[in-house]
């Protein structure tokens, strides 16, 4: 990441005015922006990014594919999945290998907001991920996407060495409601984490519900 300048606001505000004119200029502005080491102008970068909408979508697509830095690629991929438009999808299926584990969590919600149900097993594939905090949100995005493909995985997951994992697992697997991981759920309810056996035993009153 690079710092960002004294004057980012006004940089982003001139940025923002040809944003409103739908000017593609404002991306010579905004893309070099999602790598400045400042969240709050980071945001407002993704924000500006996303109302150029789909004009902006050819960029960000070379900055997920060709970014130096993790920061700019994970705010690519957040801004792709809030424009919207299908022709990132592959992409963004890609990036769920990239080296950057913000990466990955980022290209996994942006899959979840464009409803991607071609990715659900490009997805499940993340709960073998090394990194705990993308296993998370792997399990949280497969809850959301109410796949029972992703039933096998997720029972698995209950016994992942993680507990925030498990705790995960197990509320994905409550929002899937498929019966058949009701056994996994009880013993899960004796999980040695009380949080994942609290999750698990609501997951088990929405599966009977």
């Amino acid at each position: 990441m690079v710092r960002a300048p004294r004057d980012w606001r006004a940089i982003l505000g001139r940025a923002e005015t040809l944003v409103r004119r739908h000017d593609r200029a404002a991306l010579e502005i905004l893309l070099p922006a999602l790598s400045w080491r400042h969240l709050t102008a980071q945001k407002k970068a993704v924000a500006l990014l996303v109302r150029l909408g789909p004009s902006a979508v050819p960029a960000l697509i070379n900055t997920l594919e060709r970014g130096r830095t993790a920061t700019e690629r994970r705010g690519a991929a957040e801004a792709l999945g809030q424009i919207g438009d299908s022709q990132a999808v592959p992409r963004l299926v890609r990036a769920l290998t990239d080296s950057g584990m913000s990466v990955r969590q980022q290209a996994m919600v942006g899959l979840l907001r464009l409803e991607a149900m071609t990715a659900v097993p490009h997805i499940i594939r993340r709960l073998q991920d090394e990194s705990g905090g993308v296993r998370v949100v792997a399990a949280g995005v497969l809850g959301k996407f109410g796949d029972p493909r992703a039933l096998p995985a997720l029972i698995a997951s209950l016994d992942d060495a993680a507990w925030y994992v498990r705790q995960a697992a197990a509320t994905a697997l409550g929002e899937i409601g498929d019966r058949t991981a009701m056994p996994a759920l009880e013993r899960a309810t004796h999980d040695a984490r009380k949080s994942v056996a609290r999750a698990a035993k609501t997951a088990l009153r929405a599966i009977r519900s």
